[in-house]
This record gives C-alpha cells, sequence and structure tokens, in this order.
C-alpha cells in the first residue's frame, strides 16, 4: 500500500475513532443527567450506552480498556461542562448594561451602595435559582464531594486535576468580572487581600452553592425570603442574597480614590470592559 495511503487510512481511522469516542462520552453524560451521578457503573449499563453509541465490546475496548477508565473521561468532561456552566459569560456581560441604566445612581456614596446591592442580589438570586438548579451543577458538586473515595489512584488524581482546572478557570473568570465591576461602582477589595481577589470568589461562591446543596434537605428553609424596609416600602430578600451581602462585606470597601465622571464616562460611551476584553488588553 501506498505510504500516502496508510497514512490517509490512518488519519481517519483516528478521526472515526475520535468522534465514537466524544459520542460515548456525551451519552453518558446525557444517562447521568437523567439519572444522577455515581461514581461506578454496571457492565450492562456501560454495554447499553456502547450498544446506543454503535459500538460493540470490541469496539468499546479498543477506546478505553477499562471501564474505569471510561469513566474518568467521562467525569473529566463533566469537570468541565460544569465550569462552564458556573460562569455563564452572557450572564457576567448584561451587569454592563445595568450599569449603564444607572450611572447617575454613582455620583453619591449613598447611590453607589445601592447600585452594589442590587448588582450582587441579582448575581445571588441568579446562581441560587438558575446554576445551583442545573444537572451540570448538581454533578459537578456530587463529583466534587465524592471524588475522594474512588479506589484507583491514577484514575483519582486525574479526576482531581480535571475538577481543580475547572475550578481555577472558574475563579479567573470570575476574578476577572469583580475586577472590572467593583471598581466601575466605587468600590475596592480591601487592603488587607493585597489585591487577590480569589479568595472573594471562592468564598462567594461557596455560600451560594452550599446553600445549593443544603436546599435538597431543607428546601423551606433555604428558599425563605424575608421583608426588609426600604424608604416607605420594602424588599424582598433571600438567604442567598443576605449571605452573599455578607461576604462581600467581609471582602469589599468604598473606594476613597473613586471619581464619578470617570466611572460614568466608560459606561456611557460603551466602553466594552467586559471580562473578556480586559483579558485581551493584558495580551
Amino acid at each position: 500500500m501506498p505510504e500516502d495511503t496508510w497514512r490517509g487510512n490512518s488519519r481517519g481511522s483516528r478521526a472515526r475513532g475520535d468522534d465514537a469516542r466524544t459520542q460515548m462520552v456525551q451519552r453518558a453524560i446525557d444517562h447521568v443527567e437523567s439519572v444522577g451521578l455515581t461514581l461506578g457503573a454496571s457492565e450492562g449499563v456501560v454495554q447499553q450506552l456502547a450498544a446506543d453509541a454503535g459500538l460493540s465490546q470490541r469496539q468499546f475496548a479498543q477506546l478505553w480498556p477499562s471501564t474505569e477508565l471510561f469513566l474518568a473521561d467521562v467525569f473529566c468532561e463533566l469537570a468541565d461542562q460544569a465550569r462552564i456552566d458556573r460562569a455563564n459569560t452572557e450572564t457576567l456581560l448584561t451587569t454592563w448594561q445595568y450599569l449603564s441604566a444607572r450611572t447617575e445612581d454613582l455620583r453619591s456614596a449613598e447611590g453607589r451602595r445601592r447600585v452594589l446591592i442590587d448588582v450582587i442580589r441579582t448575581a445571588a438570586e441568579y446562581n441560587f435559582d438558575v446554576v445551583t438548579a442545573s444537572s451540570k451543577w448538581r454533578t459537578y458538586a456530587a463529583l466534587s464531594t465524592t471524588i475522594m473515595s474512588w479506589p484507583d489512584e491514577a484514575v483519582r488524581t486525574r479526576i482531581l486535576d480535571a475538577l481543580r482546572a475547572s475550578e481555577l478557570a472558574f475563579a479567573e473568570t470570575m476574578e476577572s468580572f469583580y475586577r472590572n465591576v467593583l471598581p466601575t461602582v466605587g468600590y475596592r477589595l480591601k487592603p488587607v487581600y493585597r489585591g487577590d481577589y480569589q479568595p472573594f470568589v471562592v468564598a462567594a461562591a461557596s455560600v451560594i452553592e452550599g446553600l445549593g446543596i443544603v436546599r435538597t434537605t431543607v428546601p423551606t428553609l433555604v428558599e425563605a425570603r424575608f421583608d426588609f424596609p426600604v424608604g416607605e416600602g420594602s424588599e424582598e430578600w433571600s438567604i442567598a442574597s443576605l449571605a452573599f451581602v455578607g461576604v462581600v462585606d467581609a471582602f469589599i470597601e468604598p473606594d476613597p480614590a473613586f471619581v464619578p465622571e470617570e466611572a460614568i464616562g466608560r459606561l456611557s460611551s460603551g466602553v466594552d470592559v467586559s471580562p473578556h476584553a480586559s483579558a485581551e488588553s493584558e495580551r
């Protein structure tokens, strides 16, 4: 057989193998999202997933020498998908549209506090109601809390590495967001944290996601709401919002060097101060 033909056939075989691998992993993810996560899987379940993906037992064995290695691929992919689900970029970007409509409030300390509160309440409500209710996040949380019981050390380490990479990527995305939005509304990280936003990101996410876990067992308690007087009316606050504000106040303080006109100019001119734009400018 001519060498070029052999190379072409080899590349074609690898491509088909990659397609089969991707399809099989996705079917397993769909299965996990429909029935829940377990660290193991019976041979019958794996064989059925392979059959649904059009793979024979021999073809499956060529892609994965063991069921454990197949599950490792599935769990690593679940970790990566959860990172995207937890830090929804489109939702983060809508914050800037909201701030553009509140520019006049930035001229006073009281107005800036009101804007900050409204932003973090919205973020807390979204993360609690949408993110922690998603099947991808629930799977990620379950995997994070049970992976240490995986018996194979090499596979356990690989999945832990994937979870760690997902967590760090999420923290970097949110850090970029907070580095932009907080100075824009007249706040800064307290000096004691030496410019490191990641402890704040981790604390804020842990509060919301911890409540997401507890909601499974005590939903009535976690979903309780309270009316607080504001002016002549009142505002309804969830536990998630109250807890989020507590974290924010532990890490954030008013910026004494804030210049309202500069922030208003940035927002009014339509300058893209999104996390994506910030990352591009630092390259």
